[in-house]
């Protein structure tokens, strides 16, 4: 048996994403991504999960990597084309929004008062993907 769909959730808040020159849309689904083909007509959810719903979330600018963080700050590293889990993170508080920078180096997060510049996790599983680089 693989998972495929999510059936009788909709769509509540959060971030909506278009990758794949807009032919695909990235929708967050409780605590699950709904990919939605709107070229082929398809849709498919995928198979990892946050602890809770899920605020908001990014994807690269490679569109390889995708970062999805719930309701009180709990944080998935995953690799859209396998998609697998790489790593978890843990913000410690709540996250108002999550973005890649263009180049894809950093990332920005912020939550409570301040913004958090990190260095954007690579392709491959490393010991400790995200790294503090600056805070305001």
């Amino acid at each position: 048996f693989q998972f495929s769909n999510l059936c009788g959730s909709v769509y509540k808040k959060g971030t909506l994403v278009f990758i794949d020159g807009g032919n695909v849309l990235l929708s967050p689904v409780g605590n699950r991504i709904s990919r939605f083909d709107l070229k082929n007509n398809q849709s498919s959810t995928y198979p990892f999960q946050n602890r809770k719903n899920i605020h908001c979330f990014t994807v690269s600018p490679d569109e390889t990597l995708l970062i999805s963080v719930d309701e009180e700050g709990h944080a998935l590293l995953v690799n859209l084309h396998k998609k697998i889990v790489l790593h978890h993170f843990n913000f410690k508080s709540k996250v108002y929004d999550i973005k890649y920078s263009p180049n894809g180096r950093y990332i920005a997060v912020t939550h409570e008062k301040k913004v958090q510049v990190w260095n954007a996790p690579g392709r491959h599983r490393e010991f400790a993907p995200f790294n503090l680089y600056k805070q305001f």
